[in-house]
């Protein structure tokens, strides 16, 4: 099963280590150019370490840019115009409508918009939760702790998803 990402779910997963829970969970992941060029060409600008992760994901064709067609791009001005999401998340949630896909989006406004597109999305910290959950790895805290040194996670969210984690029956 594949799924579809904006940019801030595969360059975090990348910083933390675990870009490749990715591809243990969904086999696959479809991004857009766009998404594609702001992990790798904008990593690179910055010197980011964890670009070579990512293009080995890509090298390896788990890691999947997929180009829109013109209707989907229209689609994509459409919500941008509207929305104040950014091109990679309008892109990643076209792409999950017109596939019927996961999409993994961490903006909050583009969390809001799939709801109301009807397309299934979550973010970053449910990947490491889902593979806590299936009995993928062990290091769930280690991993949380880890992400919300590169990103911001709500410490709200942190302690409900350890709740969660503590009455998994594995």
């Amino acid at each position: 099963m594949a799924i579809t990402s904006n940019t801030s779910p595969i360059i975090a997963l990348a910083k933390i280590g675990r870009l490749e829970m990715l591809k243990e969970l969904y086999e696959s992941v479809l991004i857009s150019p766009s998404v594609k060029e702001e992990c790798i060409d904008r990593g690179r600008e910055l010197g980011a370490s964890d670009v070579r992760y990512i293009e080995k994901a890509i090298e390896d064709g788990w890691i999947k840019s997929v180009k829109l067609d013109r209707r989907q791009r229209r689609t994509v001005n459409g919500l941008i115009s509207k929305a104040k999401i950014g091109l990679g998340e309008a892109e990643a949630l076209v792409l999950a409508k017109g596939k019927n896909l996961l999409t993994t989006l961490d903006d909050k406004e583009a969390r809001a918009i799939a709801r109301s597109l009807g397309v299934e999305h979550h973010g970053t910290v449910m990947i490491l939760y889902e593979a806590y959950v299936k009995g993928s790895y062990d290091q769930l805290i280690e991993d949380l702790t880890k992400l919300s040194k590169v990103m911001w996670v709500s410490s709200d969210v942190m302690a409900e998803v350890i709740k969660r984690a503590k009455g998994v029956k594995r």
